[in-house]
This record gives structure tokens, sequence and C-alpha cells, in this order.
């Protein structure tokens, strides 16, 4: 059972990344002034993994929370591996459950105020805050699908981060780096996608969100740091490339319209050279993953092991 009074289900996902998923956790338990039940999982990343969050786990400082580690068999993909967690916050009845990447540096004041705005407002069912990079400029304030490369736009990438009054706002996708939703309302859309396994998975699961008449909201006053990609490989590896590419076909497919694949189109189909700045190997990744999305294919971690390997 949950901790009394738990507010929220932490969830941190770890895959073959201990120390940085020990350092995001260490974060976490500093968090004052909302209860929380953390459930660390781990997706089947292997015996030295297991032993190192272990020992981890048992080193960490004095902590008001309950820190539980769940053991998947099997690397079942970032979907997978949250909504395993997602569904324990909802048997708990944790009423609200926080989805986190293990590459956030999180400052103890972080969770309280988009707490605050689910208490106060029941017409927001997510909500997520600045995320920026370790220099200090954005990687986003939100995001939503637009005529863009890969269809997506994250809100402020790249610039100074918006003045903290500003806002909050509503926007089409919180990314899942930090994402914290009410649990009974991920439950009633039926949590994430597992055909996405990693990337998009997030702008669908908002989408269905936004279509059942609940906001999704930006809130400026609250900035985490995120390494972003570092589960596959980097920004421009090609596993990512791969993911990224097959997933938005398979959104587009589920819901996009005229306007999303037109971009598509012009910015991914012609304009694919232009990724061979990245690299060939990337480049041809995204290659694959646009047919492999044309195709149906279902990403899984067959793709992991083909581009990271199966170590």
């Amino acid at each position: 059972m949950a901790e009394p009074g738990a507010r929220v289900a932490a969830l941190l996902l770890n895959w073959r990344g201990a120390a940085l998923t020990l350092q995001c956790l260490r974060d976490l338990v500093q968090v004052p002034d909302v209860a929380l039940e953390v459930l660390v999982l781990d997706n089947g990343s292997g015996a030295d993994e297991v032993r190192a969050l272990e020992a981890g786990l048992a080193a960490l400082p004095p902590h008001p929370h309950r820190v539980e580690l769940v053991q998947l068999p099997d690397n079942l993909g970032f979907t997978g591996g949250m909504n395993r967690g997602l569904a324990l916050a909802a048997d708990r009845a944790v009423p609200y459950a926080l989805v986190l990447n293990n590459d956030l540096r999180l400052p103890a004041d972080f969770l309280a105020p988009m707490v605050q705005v689910l208490d106060n407002d029941p017409g927001v069912a997510a909500i997520g805050p600045t995320v920026v990079h370790p220099d200090g400029t954005v990687w986003a304030e939100g995001g939503e699908v637009a005529f863009a490369p890969n269809a997506l736009r994250l809100c402020g990438h790249g610039r100074a981060p918006r003045p903290r009054e500003h806002g909050p706002e509503a926007v089409g996708f919180v990314p899942g780096a930090c994402l914290l939703l009410r649990t009974r309302a991920a439950a009633e859309v039926g949590f994430f996608d597992d055909r996405y396994f990693m990337y998009w998975e997030d702008v669908d699961l908002c989408e269905r969100l936004r279509r059942r008449g609940g906001r999704v909201v930006w809130l400026p006053w609250v900035r985490v740091e995120h390494l972003a990609g570092m589960s596959s490989g980097g920004g421009r590896s090609p596993l990512r490339k791969f993911l990224m590419a097959c997933n938005e076909v398979r959104y587009l497919r589920a819901q996009g319209g005229l306007r999303g694949w037109a971009a598509w189109l012009l910015f991914d189909v012609l304009g694919w050279p232009l990724t061979l700045t990245a690299g060939p190997r990337a480049a041809f990744a995204k290659l694959r993953g646009m047919l492999a999305g044309c195709l149906g294919h279902r990403a899984s971690a067959r793709d992991v092991a083909r581009y990271l390997g199966p170590g």
C-alpha cells in the first residue's frame, strides 16, 4: 500500500543508467511539503544494475518518503516501464503520478507548485515545468505538433527561459521528461500507448487527455535541468533518429491531419538529405525509421539492441 497521505507517485525509470538514476533520486527524496511514493523502475537492465540501485537506495540520506525498487524482467521501453508504475499508482489510489527521466536535476521546490495547480484547478489533467539545458537555455517550455521538422516543436527551445511571471499557459503536450498527471485521468485514457515504446508517447497521451476535455499546462515558475537524449545515446544518435521517425508516422496515422502529413512530406521525406549532416549512420537510421513507420512497425527492445547492442 501507499504511504499514508502520499499525494504523488514519482516514477523514475532506469535502463543501464544507475549512476544517473541515483543522482536524480537523491534530488527527488529531498523534496519537502509533498508526500511521495517513489517507484524506481528497473527496465530489465541486468543484475549489476540492480545491485547498484539497491546499494544506492540503501545509502540514501534520511528523508520522509517511501522508496521502492520495482524490477521489470525485460526492457519494456519508456512506455511499458512507465505504464507499470502508473498502474501501481492507480491501484494504490495515489492521486497524482510524476513521470521523470533519470537524467534530470531537480531543485527541492520543483514539485509543490505543480501539485498546487492540480489541487486548485480540476480542469488541468497534466502539467510540466520549464526544462532547461545545463547551460540555462530552454530545452522545452511545453511543446506542440507543428509544421516543422519531425512535425514537433519544443516551445522556447534554445532560447532564454521566459519570465517566471509568464503564464501558466496551455500547450499541446508536456514532454515526458518531467510530466505530472492526474492518475485517474491517465488511467481513463489507457496510460501511455505501448506501441510507441519510446518517443512520441507523451505527445499521444497528452492529445488523448485533451480530447477528453483535460487541459495540458506548462508552468513557467518551475525549472528543472535535463541532459536530453541520454537513454538513446544522445540527440543525434541513430537509435533516436530511428525511433522518432518511426513513431512520427505512427502518430500521424493515428491522430495526424493533412497539415501533419504535409510537414512530414516536406521536412522529413524531401528534406531527408539534410540529415546527412548528422552523419550517414544517423541519416540512414532515420530513413529506415520512416519506412518502418509506413509499414506499421512497432518499436521494441530489438531496435534498441540493433543500435546500442544487447549488453
